[in-house]
């Protein structure tokens, strides 16, 4: 009891440290929210790789965080109206492919999986330079810095809400070789938490209340997909969080894990019907 205690605590000191300064990050946008989120993707693709690795595989740890930075300097270069042609971009990704290829074929001794290692490399920068980079593309929005600040917001009283629920009426288990302690009854009041997000969030943003509440249950459905998705990966590899970075919370991963499904869900959403 006194364990779980601790960390639940160390969990609401993180938290009362760290929103204020990632929603800071946001509202101010520019070079420091761009650099933010390339640090996000630089860590987390250490972190993937670390995970995958341990399982005696042997991704391009280089060229997925290569990978990734271009999929986020394609989207920043709208953001900096570069301009840049895009042969020049087809060119740039081309070469990397090649580059890729030749890590695996030529400088590599160990040939031992070199199709999956190739594989998972173009995996790890797609699941997360690819996903992350639509955090930019929101961020471009009109209002952009509200959308986002209500992602994340709805996100962890999404998860919040079937964590409680989860723990106090939770007994279906809807997925139990994926994730053992997600619940159909802790899915359904994450789904609810997300609702009442958008209830809440719209007493502080000039944005319509339904759909601020249309909005929180497209988060809450595709961020816990996002979830489970992640629950995979570290089943599948064997691990229980994805790292430590993150007091009470674990790894970068495991705190990005929703968003990174729901940003981009919520970025075509908002193009259609904004």
């Amino acid at each position: 009891m006194g364990e779980r205690f601790e960390k639940i605590k160390t969990r609401i000191i993180t938290i009362l440290l760290g929103v204020p300064l990632v929603f800071l990050i946001i509202h101010n946008g520019g070079t420091i929210f761009h650099l933010t989120v390339i640090l996000l993707s630089v860590l987390g693709n250490i972190e993937l790789w670390t995970i995958i690795k341990n399982r005696e595989y042997r991704p391009s740890l280089l060229f997925s965080i290569l990978l990734t930075n271009f999929y986020l300097f394609t989207r920043l270069s709208y953001e900096y109206e570069l301009n840049i042609d895009i042969i020049y971009f087809n060119l740039i990704f081309l070469v990397l492919v090649f580059l890729i290829f030749a890590e695996h074929f030529v400088f590599k001794k160990n040939k031992e999986n070199m199709v999956t290692n190739i594989a998972i490399t173009f995996f790890i920068s797609i699941y997360i330079g690819y996903l992350l980079s639509y955090l930019i593309f929101i961020r471009k929005l009109e209002q952009g810095h509200i959308y986002l600040s209500f992602v994340l917001f709805s996100t962890w009283m999404s998860d919040a809400a079937a964590y409680l629920v989860g723990v106090k009426f939770g007994k279906n288990h809807i997925f139990p070789k994926v994730s053992p302690n997600k619940t159909l009854e802790g899915s359904i009041g994450g789904v609810f938490g997300g609702v009442l997000s958008g209830l809440l969030f719209s007493f502080f943003a000039p944005l319509n209340l339904y759909l601020l509440a249309f909005l929180g249950l497209i988060i809450s459905i595709s961020g816990q997909i996002g979830d489970l998705f992640e629950s995979m990966i570290k089943r599948n590899f064997k691990v229980k969080d994805s790292g430590n970075m993150i007091p009470g919370h674990g790894g970068i991963l495991d705190c990005m894990d929703s968003i990174l499904f729901s940003v981009p869900v919520l970025y075509y959403i908002l193009l259609f019907i904004l």
